[in-house]
């Protein structure tokens, strides 16, 4: 994997699991399902208000290496990391769409010939 992760889209994206990660749940849902649905199994084994960890989050202290403590709030999402050939597949078809473009310069370089 390349480790660039995308956000999803919790409205519009689709989910498709190759294995069972959830007992009784769909292997293929829009993201919106698949967070209600672990938002349930949350609050069902933490506490009452474990659905908030998906919301407006919690207050947290957060300590990053060479940095001081900081004081906000933690919440959890759904992200998404394409394996590294799709990506590679992507800047290729990018650089051949670039190759292919014109130059505005190449009429100037015809009459200099």
């Amino acid at each position: 994997m390349n480790h660039e992760w995308e956000s999803l889209n919790p409205d519009d994206d689709v989910v498709h699991f190759h294995q069972e990660v959830f007992e009784n749940l769909p292997r293929t849902q829009i993201v919106f399902q698949l967070l209600k649905e672990v938002n349930k199994i949350w609050a069902k084994h933490c506490t009452s208000s474990g659905s908030r960890i998906f919301g407006e989050g919690f207050e947290y202290c957060v300590l990053i290496p060479g940095q001081q403590w900081r004081t906000g709030k933690i919440r959890l999402r759904l992200e998404f990391c394409p394996d590294e050939t799709e990506i590679e597949d992507k800047q290729k078809n990018n650089r051949l769409e670039i190759k292919q473009e014109n130059s505005p310069l190449d009429d100037l370089r015809q009459q200099l010939k």
